[in-house]
């Protein structure tokens, strides 16, 4: 998903259900997605092709970076002019090095996570390419030595585990009766 976000997608609760799936598993059949959420193979077909073409989901292979042969992935974190911070953004965007480009708050204006073959191919990044961009004020770079958890399936708001349409219930609030049982009389 390049570029910038916009506002949210309009998703119904079929579509949440959808992507809670795809989330577990990105190479479900369409059928089988069509059997779990209870619609037509068409209607799925449909559904998923618009969830795609929309940008609102992207199937693809995740892998870890030091099991394919990458030796510096890294974490760069990017004070900018922030009158520029769309135009630099977009400029990081096409980089084909660059897997990630966020908008922050805190130390960093933008944050982007890239993919180095060795630290002499991130030096060539850092040193040749980030300081050829006006705006750029500073930057932070933590070289990611081990990868502990990497993943994307952090649920869909409106739906329940079980798949539901639920909201986040509110605890009831407990009173002095609650606690302590009922007032004395008197």
């Amino acid at each position: 998903m390049s570029g910038m976000a916009g506002l949210p997608f309009e998703l119904d609760l079929v579509d949440r259900k959808m992507i809670a799936l795809l989330q577990k598993n990105g190479r479900i059949a369409t059928q089988s997605l069509a059997r779990e959420v209870g619609i037509s193979d068409v209607t799925a077909r449909r559904k998923l092709r618009r969830l795609l073409s929309d940008g609102v989901v992207q199937i693809v292979a995740a892998v870890d970076p030091f099991q394919i042969g990458y030796e510096s992935p890294v974490i760069i974190g990017l004070k900018v002019d922030r009158g520029q911070l769309d135009e630099i953004a977009e400029k990081l965007c096409a980089h084909p090095s660059i897997r990630y480009v966020g908008a922050a708050t805190g130390n960093s204006d933008l944050i982007i996570e890239l993919v180095a073959a060795s630290n002499h191919e991130l030096a060539e990044f850092v040193l040749n390419y980030l300081s050829t961009i006006s705006g750029i004020l500073s930057t932070e770079t933590s070289l990611v030595l081990r990868i502990y958890k990497q993943s994307w399936d952090w649920g869909v708001r409106g739906i329940g585990e079980d798949g539901s349409n639920s909201s986040p219930k509110r605890a009831k609030k407990a009173v002095a009766s609650d606690v302590t049982g009922p007032k004395p009389a008197g």
